[in-house]
Parts: C-alpha cells; sequence; structure tokens
C-alpha cells in the first residue's frame, strides 16, 4: 500500500511514519510511505497523477495549506482516499466539499490510525484488481487503475502507469484479453486505439482524429478504422462519468 503525508512539520511528518510502519510490521502487509514538507513539494513531484492508495493532509500549513491542496487534488483525481489531520475540529464541514474520507485529530491516536489502516487496506484487498507479471524475473502487480496504456513491441509489452513503464515479454492479445475482461477491467474501461496499443479511457483527455492524449501528456496513435468507435466509446465514458458524479 502506498501512503503518502503532506505536512510542514518534520516532527509530526515522522511520528506518523513510526506509526505507519509499526502497523505493516504487524503483519499488515509491504507499506511505501513517502513524505512531504509542503504543498509545493507533493504537487511538484507529482504534476498530473497522484499514485497513493492514501494520502494524509496537514490542514494549517505555510503556502498553499491542505484544503487548498485537496481542491487541486480533486481536479485530476476524484477518488484518492484523502485523511485530514488537524488540531481544529471547524474545519470538518469544510471536507465535505472535497470528498474527505475522514478527520483525525491531532496528536494523531494510534488505535484510531491503525483502524482506519485497516479499513483501507480491506477496501483495496477487495475492491482493487491486479495484472500479476513477470518483469525482469520478478512477480509484480499492477494495480489496473493506474494503467493509462499498453503498448505492443514485437515479442514485448510496455504497460504505462501512473509510477513507472513496465516493459516485458508478453502477448499483446492476452494482455488485452485480460484488460478488457469485466471482471479484471470494472473500475476502468480498455479500449483498442491501434492494433499496437490499448488505452485505458479514464486516462483520455481528448480524441483526435490520429491520436488520443492522455491525462499525463502523453499520446498514443489512432488508427483510421479504429477512431468512430474510441471516440464513440470516450463519449459513453465521460457521460457515465458525469452521471455517476451527480448521483
Amino acid at each position: 500500500m502506498n501512503i503518502a503525508y503532506c505536512e510542514d512539520e518534520k516532527i509530526q511528518l515522522e511520528y506518523v511514519e513510526q506509526l505507519i510502519k509499526k502497523w505493516a510490521d504487524e503483519g499488515n502487509g509491504t507499506v511505501r510511505y513517502f513524505g512531504y514538507g509542503s504543498a509545493k513539494e507533493l504537487l511538484f513531484e507529482h504534476p498530473d497523477s497522484f499514485p497513493f492508495d492514501l494520502l494524509f493532509l496537514d490542514i494549517d500549513m505555510d503556502g498553499m495549506d491542505g484544503m487548498a491542496l485537496a481542491k487541486e487534488i480533486r481536479k485530476k483525481d476524484k477518488k484518492l482516499p484523502i485523511v485530514f489531520l488537524t488540531n481544529r475540529s471547524e474545519y470538518v464541514f469544510e471536507g465535505y466539499e472535497v470528498g474527505a474520507l475522514r478527520y483525525l485529530l491531532k496528536p494523531v491516536e494510534e488505535t484510531k490510525l491503525f483502524s482506519l489502516l485497516e479499513e483501507i487496506s480491506y477496501a483495496l484487498g477487495k475492491e482493487r484488481r491486479y495484472l500479476i507479471e513477470n518483469v525482469d524475473g520478478e512477480t509484480v502487480k499492477i494495480p489496473v487503475d493506474t494503467i493509462y496504456s499498453v503498448e505492443a513491441k514485437g515479442h514485448y509489452i510496455c504497460v504505462h502507469t501512473s509510477a513507472r513503464d513496465y516493459e516485458y515479454k508478453k502477448n499483446f492479445s492476452e494482455i488485452a484479453e485480460k484488460l478488457t475482461n469485466s471482471q479484471l477491467g470494472q473500475e476502468k474501461e480498455f479500449i483498442s486505439t491501434h492494433r499496437s496499443f490499448l488505452v485505458s479511457l479514464a486516462a483520455v483527455e481528448r480524441v483526435l482524429r490520429t491520436e488520443c492524449i492522455l491525462s499525463d501528456g502523453s499520446s498514443v496513435p489512432v488508427s483510421r478504422n479504429a477512431y468512430k468507435s474510441v471516440n464513440e466509446a470516450f463519449i459513453r465514458y465521460y457521460m457515465k462519468s458525469i452521471h455517476s458524479h451527480e448521483n
């Protein structure tokens, strides 16, 4: 599980990191912790996407505060679980604007933090889908909801995700079948834009005649024969997304 915390007090950053590592060491799986000393630092390192399973935000920070940072994040990521850490309870109602999952008052109590981590871990294990692949002799789990596109490169494929690119030997048709399977791809829909490219509709920003522009700024080619189906699929996905947010 990837957990990030944005906090301008170094002691608080280290304290929460220790608690999270303690929780992980108690048999709760592998946790990667990312600490950021300011909103500016977090946005500089992750300008387009946020490869975290959970994000803790301090509200009272110098410069851009945690609430303003959350609003920036929500412009690009509607689903990332955000938890505010604060000394004051009056922010609770404002948090509804950015879909805050929870508020924890400082100093953070170990039992409350552990309970929250267990809740998130359970939800991820239940809902998240993965590709289990052999990459450079190592078995890796690639979260499906982080995939932007897949490219065929001869006998190899390159899976482009929000965290990194994975290039390994695999039949392109096999990976396409996995990702378009209704069970594995239920969180995102994937479509072929070209005989050598597969793209996540959730990552598409624009569909042009010859290419798709993705949310991370990259692009994938769109063949002449695929343009109509890709454009229609993108419109359906976009309208469905708007409808679900209204509800």
